[in-house]
């Protein structure tokens, strides 16, 4: 068996180095190519309790290898992250590492550095404050858990809704200025509306008196020149006079005075006016 190997090994050597040269040749030969690629940032190394904020979303990356190696799927192994193991809470400057299959260079990566901020996990309550234009709003929970990086839990004071006539209320969390603190999580993030009322207001308009009928004719009449009305705010706001109907008949006399008024609005008083009338 050994020599059957060893018969003519000068020429299987020759073959052999004959096809390692081929090989060495057609890789030599092999064409470059570079390909540009948009990679999610991974953060590794964040303990349960921590939050980041600050960092890209992506990064970009210029590769350069051998064409059958970038071309098609063959870089679907790529990954770029940063790894923050050890890093306390606060600012943080890191570089961008990036994972890559044998055989490819990395020519750059944008960012090749990032910032961010590493910051604790806390809670604390906010009061719920609820905008309800026209009604007054009962509901519940009155405050809620604001929960995220210590730095925006700090900014929050309140979560505030718009309630639009349904059984719940969604809530935002907001800072001082009326801003929304959109990485800001609730619990909860709504409210349930137990009871809506009518808000309702006062407002004093000018008193218009009816015309008499075309057989009487007016000699005095004594009415207010306003009345105080009370009702619901959207209603009152588009009041401008409220006219007056008296009862009409000839002679002296003090009559109450029908108003006329659109629904779920009243004067807060009975209104009258004195008139002297005769027949024409």
């Amino acid at each position: 068996m050994i020599r059957r190997l060893l018969d003519h090994l000068p020429e299987k050597l020759l073959a052999l180095l004959a096809a390692g040269l081929v090989w060495y040749q057609l890789r030599a030969s092999e064409p470059i190519a570079e390909r540009t690629l948009t990679r999610p940032l991974q953060v590794l190394g964040v303990r349960q309790g921590q939050s980041v904020s600050g960092l890209p979303q992506t990064v970009e990356l210029r590769l350069r290898g051998p064409a059958r190696l970038i071309e098609g799927n063959n870089l679907s192994t790529v990954n770029a992250y940063v790894d923050l193991s050890g890093v306390g809470e606060g600012a943080f400057v890191r570089n961008v590492q990036v994972g890559l299959p044998a055989g490819v260079r990395l020519v750059a990566v944008e960012p090749g550095r990032v910032e961010g901020r590493l910051e604790a996990v806390v809670s604390r309550r906010l009061p719920v404050e609820v905008h309800s234009p026209g009604h007054w709003l009962h509901f519940e929970p009155a405050s809620v858990q604001a929960i995220g990086p210590r730095g925006l839990v700090d900014q929050a004071v309140r979560a505030v809704g718009v309630d639009i006539g349904g059984a719940q209320v969604r809530l935002f969390p907001v800072d001082a200025t009326g801003e929304p603190l959109e990485s800001l999580a609730l619990n909860p993030d709504q409210v349930r509306v137990v009871q809506r009322e009518v808000m309702q207001a006062q407002k004093a308009v000018p008193l218009v008196l009816a015309e008499p009928p075309t057989s009487l004719r007016v000699l005095e009449a004594r009415v207010p020149s306003s009345v105080t009305l009370v009702g619901p705010v959207a209603v009152l706001a588009s009041i401008t006079q409220v006219r007056a109907v008296p009862e009409w008949r000839p002679g002296s006399y003090t009559s109450p005075l029908q108003l006329q008024l659109p629904q779920g609005v009243q004067a807060t008083a009975p209104v009258q006016g004195n008139f002297r009338v005769a027949a024409r």
